[in-house]
């Protein structure tokens, strides 16, 4: 596991800040290991730390009144998990999140200190908003994925992402909380996808062997 300093010279956007600033963050900052699939935050939750993972992902997620989740996002490890409520002086959470991954590991980071950071140091000013427009587009398209797709174009989206080499597929359980779905249509689907051919399973590794058919397939047609 990375030191808080390494961790944070490797993070979006906390690369781009002075050695100094890096030192004081990581100086405030304390690490958290929870339990693969555990609550972190939920909605009414105050926004008062930071999270940034340094080993498998966190699930960003509502809850409907009736039960129903919708995961926004998944972020990995190195991606500050909703920094732009940390930035945007929000009291409290609006939404969810969970550990995902067989050995969660984060950096929590006092919201304050983050703040300060960010409001004195402008070469990290400039790479937050950077970083907040691609993270905003990001989860554009994946509500439109969500909305508009069905889970068959959302797994050929997600198989495409990793298709330049093997892929050690995370755990059904995580894979259906990245695509908003549920273990058993994840495993039928890649069952579905092997006998087409269109990707090869060895174990819990996957290799995308048609490329093309599974664009098509994650296009919808």
């Amino acid at each position: 596991m990375p030191g808080a300093l390494t961790l944070l010279r490797r993070s979006a956007p906390f690369a781009a800040a002075s050695a100094a600033t890096l030192n004081d963050l990581a100086a405030g900052a304390r690490w958290c290991w929870p339990e693969r699939g555990q609550h972190l935050f939920g909605p009414g939750d105050p926004v008062d730390t930071l999270l940034l993972p340094a080993q498998a992902g966190v699930r960003v997620y509502m809850v409907s009144p009736a039960g129903r989740e919708l995961t926004l996002r998944v972020d990995g490890p190195q991606q500050p998990v909703e920094l732009a409520a940390v930035l945007g002086g929000q009291a409290w959470h609006g939404v969810a999140a969970q550990a995902l991954g067989a050995d969660p590991q984060l950096l929590c980071l006092p919201a304050q200190a983050v703040q300060g950071a960010v409001l004195h140091d402008p070469a990290l000013a400039a790479a937050t908003i950077t970083h907040l427009a691609r993270r905003t587009a990001d989860s554009q398209r994946h509500l439109a994925a969500l909305v508009l797709g069905g889970v068959t174009e959302r797994l050929a989206a997600e198989l495409l992402r990793h298709a330049a080499a093997p892929w050690p597929l995370p755990t059904n359980s995580d894979l259906a909380a990245r695509l908003g779905t549920v273990p058993e249509i994840v495993s039928r689907k890649l069952g579905e996808f092997y006998r087409r051919g269109v990707i090869d399973l060895r174990g819990r590794t996957v290799t995308v062997t048609e490329p093309a058919t599974l664009q098509r397939l994650a296009e919808g047609s």
